[in-house]
């Protein structure tokens, strides 16, 4: 204690009495639930591709499973080296026969697309052609038009020409009158003066 407290005497307060209270629970607060998200509607064509990929992955899996039964088999019924190595020799060509099998269906996929950008590089060179038909039908219209215009122009300047010369025709050149010169003057012209 502080000295300020030893020289003024405090009065002792007499604690209330007060009941024991109840403690309450909080109330637990509501889980939220997150709201999802509606999903992009997916397109035709990454519906398409997640399908092969599914269809893939499906054979792929029934493959390992049919190889790993085949294994698990021909260990269970192989007694002696002799059908082991006769066991495995089938193997080796079952799997040589797959990978074939597995060649060809890609060769065919290849082939499938491979006529399908034929097909697409066929319309394109259509419309190709059907513009540039196009194109050469405006072009010689444009040259009709402009010899056509042409023409127009030429007879147009053949008539004016046809005027002219009409005109000229028609009224006789007169030589201007020549002065005649003294003595003098043609010495002057003479000296350049």
């Amino acid at each position: 204690m502080s000295d300020n407290e030893q020289v003024f005497e405090q009065p002792e307060v007499a604690e209330p009495v007060t009941e024991p209270e109840t403690v309450t629970e909080p109330e637990p607060e509501p889980v939220k639930t997150k709201t999802k998200k509606p999903r992009k509607p997916l397109s035709d064509e990454r519906k398409a591709q997640l399908r092969e990929q599914l269809k893939k992955g499906r054979e792929t899996s029934l493959k390992n499973r049919q190889s790993k039964a085949k294994t698990k088999k021909t260990f269970k019924k192989a007694v002696t080296v002799e059908q082991q190595e006769a066991e495995e020799a089938a193997l080796v060509d079952a799997e040589a026969k797959i990978a074939a099998a597995a060649a060809r269906k890609d060769q065919r996929d290849t082939a499938k697309h491979a006529r399908e950008e034929a097909a697409e590089a066929k319309k394109l060179a259509v419309q190709l052609r059907t513009e540039l038909d196009e194109l050469k039908a405006e072009r010689s219209a444009s040259k009709a038009r402009k010899a056509k215009v042409k023409a127009a122009a030429e007879s147009a300047a053949e008539s004016a020409k046809n005027a002219a010369a009409a005109e000229a025709a028609k009224a006789p050149i007169v030589a201007p009158e020549k002065k005649v010169l003294s003595g003098r003057d043609l010495s002057r012209l003479m000296r350049g003066l």
